[in-house]
């Protein structure tokens, strides 16, 4: 695993740390689980498809980047 890859994935792991504690402390704060666990669910989805789409083939070889 080269360095980027090390850092994306620690970067990775970092945010979905931090948006579970998110999604527990909204939880706790009766607001309504399911739309708590929908939204979070979706920005995680974000976070990490970006993380790991950001270093792909397809990605770098984009010209208008």
């Amino acid at each position: 695993m080269r360095a980027s890859g090390l850092v994306a994935a620690v970067v990775l792991a970092a945010t979905l740390l931090v948006g579970v504690g998110a999604l527990a402390t909204l939880a706790l704060s009766s607001l309504q689980l399911a739309t708590v666990v929908v939204v979070g669910l979706a920005l995680l989805y974000v976070v990490a498809a970006s993380a790991l789409g950001s270093r792909s083939r397809r990605w770098l070889s984009n010209p208008y980047w």
